[in-house]
């Protein structure tokens, strides 16, 4: 029984990982994690169609990630749990520290060649 409700889990981590591992949900993450805004306030932040910003809002919500709130005509989003920008940002930092490896390892071969 304790086996099945891991795998469970490992299931419900892997699908967050996969509504995660998309560059524009990342960049909306990020945006909201400043303050909640509005569908056209995103729009113009990221410079994307409305359509497009609201698919990828709409399969965030329906994870759980943002929620949502009426303010006047305007439905306003923001994070349901600001503990996602952290898990983004320990990503970043270690792409990053990746990338820097790879660089270091990279930069004396490419002087040798003369690139």
């Amino acid at each position: 029984m304790e086996r099945e409700r891991e795998e469970q889990l490992y299931r419900r981590q892997a699908d967050l990982c996969r509504v995660l591992a998309e560059p524009t949900r990342l960049k909306l993450l990020s945006l909201l994690g400043e303050r909640p805004r509005a569908v056209k306030d995103l729009v113009e932040a990221t410079g994307e169609r409305q359509a497009k910003i609201s698919q990828h809002l709409t399969i965030m919500r329906q994870r759980g990630i943002v929620r949502t709130q009426r303010v006047g005509t305007e439905v306003h989003y923001s994070l349901a749990d600001p503990r996602i920008l952290e898990a983004c940002r320990i990503t970043r930092e270690v792409l990053l520290q990746q990338l820097t490896q790879q660089a270091s390892l990279a930069a004396p071969l490419i002087a040798a060649e003369g690139v």
